[in-house]
């Protein structure tokens, strides 16, 4: 107590009419620090566009190979005449034209949900072709 009446005396000795707080004792420490407030907030700025653009560039990599529709063609007739081919020649039997029937079915399963498939006559051209 007897510390802040001895403060409030020497500032009012030292100021110029009683009751007048000197010019250099009503600083804070605030305005020191002017200076480091500029490069803080350019830091924060940047900090929130890198992150912001960062799961921009996610969210999208992420639609594109998991949610986005695609189309797939298939070329089921010409699968079934070149099998058919193969097998009147004799070049396979039928436990292998029955493994290629199945191998061709398998691949069309294994296709994902988000890819459309469609016969491969229908397709003219810019759409990815499965061949089994």
């Amino acid at each position: 107590m007897k510390e802040s009446i001895e403060k409030e005396e020497m500032m009012e000795s030292s100021a110029a009419q009683p009751g007048e707080i000197p010019a250099g004792a009503g600083k804070t420490k605030q305005e020191g620090k002017v200076g480091r407030v500029l490069p803080c907030r350019l830091v924060t700025a940047l900090l929130v566009l890198g992150i912001s653009l960062a799961s921009s560039a996610a969210s999208i990599v992420i639609y594109d190979r998991y949610f986005a529709t695609r189309i797939v063609a298939v070329d089921i007739k010409g699968f079934i005449a070149a099998q058919r081919d193969l097998f009147v020649q004799g070049k396979i039997d039928d436990d292998q034209l029955r493994k290629n029937i199945e191998s061709l079915e398998k691949a069309i399963e294994g296709i994902p949900s988000n890819e459309v498939v469609i016969m491969g006559d229908a397709v003219v051209r810019n759409a990815k072709t499965i061949r089994p």
